[in-house]
């Protein structure tokens, strides 16, 4: 059984850098911020509680939704 996986790699300006491994299988979707509840959390003034989700279509395509957040999201691919 194949199992898909999503790495988030954390791009700042300090030498320390934090990874996420995201088992896509346990989480419909991601939610990304600053919040306890969130699936990946970032520890930024900057980020929002909740800042964002990533989603998986039925298609296997992701989408990044800014959750209207003070500074946005930004995506580098």
């Amino acid at each position: 059984m194949n199992q898909t996986y999503m790495v988030l790699e954390s791009v700042t300006s300090n030498t320390s850098k934090v990874i996420h491994v995201v088992n896509l299988e346990d989480f419909p979707e991601i939610r990304v911020g600053r919040g306890q509840d969130c699936d990946v959390r970032v520890t930024d003034i900057s980020v929002s509680r909740l800042h964002s989700i990533i989603k998986q279509s039925p298609q296997g395509y992701f989408f990044l939704d800014d959750n209207h957040s003070k500074f946005g999201t930004l995506a580098l691919v």
